[in-house]
């Protein structure tokens, strides 16, 4: 295991899941039962929320840190740099021999629309964050809640108690559970710290057992989230906090690839919000960075910069 500290002080401490996508576009379903099965194009990505969101935000002007745990492997070793290329300071990314890098196979369909093939990892065994990293920053982001290695309940509510003592933003951006499945009961001790959470609307109903967004920004609410935005794809967002409740609309552009468009969306909106935006701007702010981003293949090759997103939205 390897880890080194900084004195730099990042705007952002970025938390969660980093790991290489294998995106497979355009599989041929004719060619399922042949020995060599073909496709439009086999590339490689790399991604997780993590990654996703920390090379987002330092595009959009924010210095940032990420906490994650790699192997020692090509795969870590190459997204440490990719990481390090975009600016972002990667001084405690946890290296283990115990664990390998995850690599993700995407099957990305004609519309967009993609699944995922995920193997069993133990990362949550290996996370350790020093207390003295959650100083002077302003957000500390959850990036892939309920996933490696975001898993055990005392280690995420830890993570949000020290950020909330700190003064930092906390937020979280959520996944739909593995190998270790957890219920919003798990995390009860957390989510009272939780500022802003961003399920998508398949993730919130399977939190809430609820069918209606309202209802299922109520049962975030009624564990203590302030606020809570459900991001709904092509339908856009809704939003609800104590005070007020309603939907956006999402930008109409070609979708050539919707991997990483939440990823995206939580970052912009969080970056606004950073930069003082109300909660209306700031999801606005979000809806182009996730409209740019599913224009390219890829999570993190359609955002390049602040200026570009404004200019999409003049």
């Amino acid at each position: 295991m390897k880890s080194a500290e900084s004195f730099q002080a990042p705007e952002i401490l970025c938390i969660g899941q980093v790991l290489m996508d294998c995106i497979i576009k355009g599989w041929n379903a004719a060619s399922e039962n042949t020995r060599v099965q073909t496709a439009d194009s086999v590339t490689l990505s790399p991604g997780g929320d993590a990654f996703n969101e920390s090379v987002i935000f330092s595009r959009l002007g924010h210095t940032v840190r990420t906490v994650c745990v790699l192997g020692n492997d090509l795969a870590g070793k190459t997204l440490h740099e990719l990481l390090a290329d975009n600016g972002i300071l990667t001084d405690s990314i946890l290296h283990s021999n115990n664990v390998p890098t995850p690599v993700s196979p995407l099957l990305v369909n004609t519309d967009g629309n993609r699944k995922s093939i995920n193997a069993v990892s133990r990362l949550d065994d290996f996370l350790h964050i020093p207390p003295t990293l959650f100083q002077d920053a302003r957000l500390v982001c959850l990036a892939s809640l309920f996933r490696p290695p975001l898993t055990r309940p005392e280690t995420i509510a830890s993570i949000c108690r020290t950020a909330k003592a700190a003064g930092a933003i906390v937020a979280a951006d959520t996944k739909l559970p593995l190998h270790s499945p957890l219920s919003l009961t798990d995390l009860k001790a957390a989510l009272p710290y939780i500022d802003y959470i961003f399920p998508n609307e398949s993730e919130a109903a399977f939190y809430t057992q609820e069918k209606d967004y309202t209802a299922m920004a109520d049962v975030f609410l009624n564990y203590g989230v302030k606020n809570v935005i459900i991001k709904a794809g092509e339908n856009g967002c809704f939003a609800k906090n104590a005070a007020a409740s309603f939907t956006l609309p999402a930008f109409p552009v070609h979708v050539a690839d919707s991997t990483g468009a939440g990823d995206n969306f939580a970052a912009g909106f969080l970056s606004s919000i950073l930069r003082g935006k109300d909660f209306k701007q700031a999801l606005t702010f979000a809806s182009a960075c996730a409209a740019l981003c599913i224009q390219s293949v890829g999570a993190t090759s359609g955002v390049q910069d602040r200026d570009q997103v404004e200019n999409f939205l003049t």
